[in-house]
């Protein structure tokens, strides 16, 4: 088996037991806390988010392009990842009042305070990942997400009478238990000491900047609705936002550390020859894509049988807002997703970090004046802004780094789109009403006839087939 292929099963399999045991403990809890519990939650993860971003100061995925770093090299970034991490942390146990107070949400404070650790912990297990990845050491990685995973899953669902202090000692819980399995079983590949080389700290500042910027910026282009519905909505309603937002996101979110995972290593070992760079991208944009449809498809068209499912009946009438945020979180990672590991990868982060200036401002006056007409009509403008940005995208990053064409990219889109979305349409609207609403029955015949379409243009799409050969042959 290719490093490749190795490297793409293990992410997948540790993403997706992420990914099903977060949904899990998402439908459990949604049942027994109130609204408002989530809409707390939604603020304190959207405050988390961006410092984390500052935390990791950019420098995380420095030693995959710097791929011939000495361990004096090393050395030094991880202790300036750490530096790092402790000023933000200690940065934000102090602003945390003056930011609950801002939001409307002054009792987040004490939470969000405990929560401050992660910065520190997520600067230091970036290090310990990205010098497992630049080993190829998938498998390990993905076996300490799966193990800490676990411990926060048990957690949540073990103790919901804490409400909000739940929902943030789960992320805690798994962070904390990632960085101490990376320290154990991947320490030896840091092979930490107190020699380092202090020259580095300015070539890494000069690539980390950039994505540090585009990394924030992207963080904060992400959470806008978050910022400005926690000031414009109750805590109730912004509960019932975040929930459906989260179930929209989550496979969009749980995707992108499989391609990031993989791409960034695959993109920095192909640079060099352009045919390959060429080659390689394009098969991992359409196997992208396909499993994007698979996923999001049945989702956008059978979106009240999904919100049924994993909520109640008292979230079918947000259906509508399910379908608009997962077309959103499609186009987004279908279009965009490719291009931090691009960037990263050739080193072109200045080039990310200034198109998320230039797209921050028009971003937020698409959500702030949406925003005013409700939800629908924030969700309806994000998809109709994103699906504008898409052609930009491709000339600006994809085109511009690898040659690839935006016909090629929208050609495929459309392509594997509508291969899933035709017949799964028919069936929802002529067949699903002919199936007894009992015991889950439409909603599994839903699932069961997107497993056969995929199936089908598996075996008889030869697109897909040969990616996946390419792939397991690099």
């Amino acid at each position: 088996m290719s490093r490749l292929v190795s490297a793409t099963s293990w992410t997948t399999l540790a993403t997706l037991v992420n990914l099903v045991l977060t949904m899990v403990q998402l439908a459990f809890l949604v049942r027994i806390l109130a609204p408002s519990v989530f809409g707390q939650f939604a603020v304190v993860n959207m405050v988390i988010e961006v410092f984390v971003a500052f935390a990791l100061g950019g420098i995380s995925n420095f030693l995959i392009f710097k791929r011939d770093a000495d361990q004096q090299t090393s050395n030094a970034i991880y202790y300036l990842a750490l530096i790092i991490g402790a000023i933000f942390s200690v940065l934000l146990y102090l602003l945390t009042p003056f930011i609950a107070s801002a939001l409307g949400y002054e009792a987040i404070i004490q939470e969000l305070r405990l929560a401050t650790l992660l910065l520190v912990v997520s600067s230091l297990s970036s290090q310990y990942q990205a010098i497992g990845m630049k080993h190829f050491k998938h498998q390990s990685i993905a076996k300490i997400d799966i193990a800490a995973k676990l411990l926060s899953f048990s957690f949540a669902i073990s103790f919901p009478e804490l409400e909000l202090l739940c929902l943030v000692g789960a992320i805690i819980i798994y962070q904390v238990a990632k960085l101490l399995g990376f320290m154990l079983f991947l320490g030896k590949f840091v092979n930490l000491s107190l020699s380092t080389d202090t020259r580095i700290f300015k070539e890494a500042f000069n690539y980390g900047i950039f994505d540090f910027g585009s990394q924030a910026i992207n963080i904060v282009r992400k959470q806008l609705d978050v910022m400005i519905l926690a000031i414009t909505l109750p805590s109730c309603e912004m509960g019932v936002y975040h929930v459906i937002k989260q179930l929209a996101s989550r496979p969009a979110q749980a995707l992108q550390p499989i391609i990031g995972k993989v791409a960034l290593p695959a993109f920095a070992e192909v640079k060099q020859n352009h045919e390959k760079f060429q080659r390689v991208y394009k098969d991992i944009y359409f196997l992208q894509l396909f499993v994007l449809a698979f996923i999001y498809v049945p989702v956008i068209v059978a979106s009240e049988l999904v919100a049924t499912l994993f909520f109640g009946d008292s979230y079918a009438q947000y259906s509508l807002v399910l379908s608009l945020l997962a077309g959103f979180w499609f186009i987004r990672v279908a279009s965009s997703n490719l291009v931090g590991p691009l960037v990263q990868s050739t080193g072109h982060t200045k080039r990310n970090f200034l198109w998320n200036i230039y797209v921050m401002i028009p971003n937020a006056l698409v959500i702030y004046i949406s925003s005013m007409f409700g939800v629908e009509a924030l969700v309806f403008s994000m998809v109709v802004f994103q699906v504008t940005l898409f052609p930009i995208v491709n000339f600006y990053f994809v085109k511009y780094i690898t040659g690839v064409e935006f016909s090629y990219s929208l050609r495929s889109m459309l392509i594997v789109v509508l291969a899933f979305s035709i017949p799964i349409a028919v069936f929802h609207i002529f067949l699903v009403p002919l199936i007894p609403d009992l015991w889950f029955m439409q909603e599994t015949s839903v699932a069961a006839f997107t497993v056969a379409v995929a199936l089908v243009l598996y075996f008889q799409y030869s697109e897909v087939k040969n990616s996946i050969q390419r792939i397991k042959g690099f």
